[in-house]
């Protein structure tokens, strides 16, 4: 190390002229406590205290530099050719005076830079400092998760349909992820799948895990990604059941994307990305993750000071058509993609006391809505039919459903019905959504929510469009009387006093609130699952308390009291208890 050799030879040359000095004056020699009057010796001794170097690095050089004073006196003696006279010890100085040789300041910044760099490259080498140990590409990752523990009760009013063992609530998602499903009406019973709505379920112990990282790959560029627990691909949740004999829990890919910022006001997202719109639960659940591309952008109001405004648009597939439907005919059927279509427009108003964020949005589902098929032959063996595409990827429940497949009958009464069902409606939600954010004290706020959807391609003419074949809704209209029963409107509001987000100890919410939901005012697949057990077709009351027990630790209590708004009864109330640890 040149540096190092460089360093360690000025050090070993000021201590020779040290020991050079000791040397002539015996006397000065004095012990490690005791202040020196040789300047240079003074410097190894502060270089020792400052931990520059060692104490036995500075012993060895001051031995080997008394060594080197005493072969440059014998070389002296030796090379004269006269006896040089004894020399005479330099007496001591006069008492208060100091003798110290003069050392220029950029001779010392020199020495402290040299031994400095040579004693972390020492270090370095002999692997006990490493402070460049990551790599660079580390520092530009972040990492965060959260954790929940939660004790959920399920409670079903007495007097829900299926309370008398006759009728029951048709359970139309298994319906189709389990279908075609046979309808006979001889064998309805053994094949249809019903939801619970009268046994109350106590104690459903889950938890819900998600952990994840952003990495800054490049100024503008970050790639995300989250996995999550579920018990199964639903979209609107990641809580995983416990029990299941101690079986191992399952992982997914919550989230996994890129976002490219061209310009500091704009950013484009794409892949699977958390909700980039600003809106309430009444539309979508707070779980719900995006598949597709967003342009998200914000800019400063030009006229109003204080006030920002934003805009998202976005593109994102909902489900495609199986690339060899139908499976079992050499002639395949044409793309039909669904998408989602989503655009908001918003402002937020930011105030010392307040915060006001209001936005409007639109969105706009394509090829959502069900067909009915072409005459289809199940009984000659044929195992699909044209429209079985049609069927939603996902649901839960409260939308209008009508059966797609148009089965020919067969001669006998007990023919097999294997069906699927589709969405009578197609849903292009107008939402205007508001947050009033009133800061009451210095922990404490008053945030006043309001949000409003409907439908605006809802038209009660459609649910007769197929009455020529004689198909009619199966859900949400009455059989009787031919009366459709459902409404394009939804609304909530809530207040939430307290703390946000009650992240240190003994922080504290509590939150109150109201939701009507008519049938087809929102797809039911994708809003709040707890509040009624998911989906549409509901009203009712929630109430939700949460409170700090330590830094990023808190306790939540929720309760969700809600009825349907048309139909046989069918009230729901859920109760969950929750531990949560986030970071």
């Amino acid at each position: 190390m040149m540096r190092g050799a460089g360093t360690r030879g000025r050090l070993a040359a000021g201590v020779a002229f040290a020991a050079l000095f000791l040397s002539a004056a015996p006397g000065l020699a004095q012990s490690d406590s005791e202040p020196s009057q040789s300047a240079m010796v003074n410097l190894i001794r502060l270089l020792v205290k400052q931990k520059v170097i060692s104490q036995q690095s500075a012993d060895a050089l001051l031995k080997e530099a008394q060594q080197e004073a005493a072969q440059a006196r014998h070389a002296k003696v030796a090379a004269a050719p006269v006896p040089i006279p004894e020399e005479r010890p330099i007496p001591p100085p006069a008492p208060g005076v100091v003798r110290v040789p003069y050392v220029p300041q950029i001779v010392k910044n020199q020495i402290r830079d040299e031994v400095k760099a040579e004693v972390l490259e020492e270090a370095k080498a002999e692997n006990w400092a490493q402070p460049n140990t990551l790599p660079a590409w580390v520092k530009r990752i972040t990492w965060d998760g959260d954790f929940r523990f939660r004790d959920e009760f399920d409670l079903y009013g007495k007097n829900n349909i299926g309370s008398d063992g006759v009728d029951g609530f048709v359970n139309y998602a298994a319906f189709n992820a389990n279908g075609p499903t046979d309808v006979n009406p001889n064998t309805i019973l053994n094949n249809i799948p019903f939801l619970d709505t009268t046994a109350n379920r106590y104690n459903l112990l889950s938890i819900r895990a998600r952990f994840g990282f952003t990495a800054n790959v490049a100024d503008g560029v970050r790639v995300g990604v989250r996995l999550a627990t579920g018990r199964d691909n639903s979209p609107v949740s990641t809580t995983q059941l416990l029990g299941g004999g101690f079986g191992k829990k399952d992982i997914w890919l919550d989230q996994g994307f890129i976002a490219l910022e061209p310009l500091p006001e704009a950013t484009i997202t794409l892949g699977r990305m958390a909700d980039p719109f600003f809106h309430t639960d009444l539309v979508y659940d707070e779980n719900l993750n995006f598949d597709g591309v967003t342009l998200a952008s914000q800019m400063k109001s030009p006229w109003v000071r204080n006030l920002d405004l934003f805009e998202t648009l976005g593109l994102f597939p909902v489900g495609y058509i199986d690339q060899n439907f139908p499976t079992y005919s050499p002639i395949k059927s044409g793309d039909r993609t669904e998408f989602l279509l989503g655009g908001q427009i918003g402002t937020d108003w930011k105030r010392p006391r307040y915060d006001w964020r209001f936005a409007v949005s639109l969105y706009r589902y394509i090829n959502a809505q069900g067909e009915l098929s072409q005459p289809c032959p199940i009984y000659l063996g044929t195992k699909q039919c044209s429209t079985d595409d049609t069927v939603p990827p996902f649901m839960q429940k409260g939308n209008t459903l009508f059966l797609i497949r148009s089965i020919i009958p067969n001669p006998p009464t007990n023919y097999a019905q294997p069906q699927f069902a589709g969405l009578v409606f197609n849903y292009e939600e107008l939402d205007a959504t508001s947050a009033f954010d009133l800061k009451v004290g210095h922990d404490y706020h008053l945030i006043v929510t309001g949000d409003y959807v409907r439908n605006l391609t809802y038209d009660p003419s459609v649910a007769y469009r197929y009455a020529q074949q004689g198909s009619f809704p199966v859900t949400n209209f009455n059989p009787q009387t031919r009366t459709l029963l459902s409404g394009p409107n939804a609304f909530m509001g809530s207040v939430l006093f307290g703390d946000p987000e009650p992240r240190t100890r003994w922080a504290w919410n509590i939150t109150g609130g109201y939701k009507y939901i008519q049938p087809d005012a929102v797809l039911d697949a994708f809003n709040d699952h707890d509040f009624h057990m998911g989906g549409t077709n509901a009203k009712g009351y929630f109430l939700k308390a949460s409170l700090g027990i330590f830094d990023d630790t808190w306790l939540s209590a929720r309760w969700f009291s809600a009825n349907e708004v048309y139909g046989p009864p069918l009230a729901i109330d859920v109760m969950q208890l929750d531990l949560n640890a986030a970071f």
